[in-house]
């Protein structure tokens, strides 16, 4: 992906007084936009001004590479379910697909965003897992590229739904959203 400086960013990042943060954006049904730095920060990336809220959910932002070949990248962000407001969401809303970008900036000497942040990465959740004890809970999303579909075929689903459309009887397809990551068809 070609990425392009603006000249306020270069000259703050000579100054060697920069502190580099990130810009998460989850576009659920409500959106939720969250930053790892300590207080929260309002950037106008899309040209509308947003507020990111410094969260203690963010738990992680992975690092990741860059490839020149066309291939399906994915990470994987975890929040911390402390209020249950994400775990709730992932439960109650069909999440899968929805748009997540993080954008890297930087924050000068003053502590302020300069100007016009980077794009690091745009994809989909393509998963979620939620995991509790006794004590805490998390929700891990894995989000894909837009390469993920790239060589999807448009049809049935492996679901007990489409399934239901066409074999009214047949409960073969159950539990196969438990399953179907173990599943071994189509190519390798």
């Amino acid at each position: 992906m070609t990425r392009v400086l603006t000249t306020a960013l270069k000259n703050e990042l000579i100054t060697n007084e920069i502190t580099p943060i990130h810009l998460l954006t989850i576009n659920f049904s409500t959106p939720v936009n969250l930053t790892d730095n300590s207080f929260d920060l309002t950037s106008s990336i899309s040209g509308s001004s947003t507020t990111y809220t410094a969260s203690p959910f963010l738990v992680s932002i992975p690092s990741f590479t860059e490839e020149t070949d066309i291939t399906k990248s994915s990470l994987n962000i975890t929040l911390s379910g402390a209020d249950l407001t994400f775990i709730s969401t992932a439960l109650n809303e069909n999440i899968v697909n929805d748009k997540v970008t993080i954008f890297r900036g930087l924050l000068s000497s003053t502590n302020t965003i300069i100007a016009d942040p980077i794009l690091l990465y745009e994809g989909s959740i393509d998963t979620f897992a939620v995991s509790e004890s006794e004590t805490e809970s998390a929700l891990q999303l894995t989000v894909v590229s837009h390469w993920a579909d790239f060589e999807k075929k448009s049809g049935r689903k492996t679901n007990n739904n489409s399934q239901q459309r066409f074999f009214s009887t047949d409960v073969g397809m159950n539990f196969s959203s438990q399953t179907v990551l173990d599943i071994k068809w189509g190519r390798k």
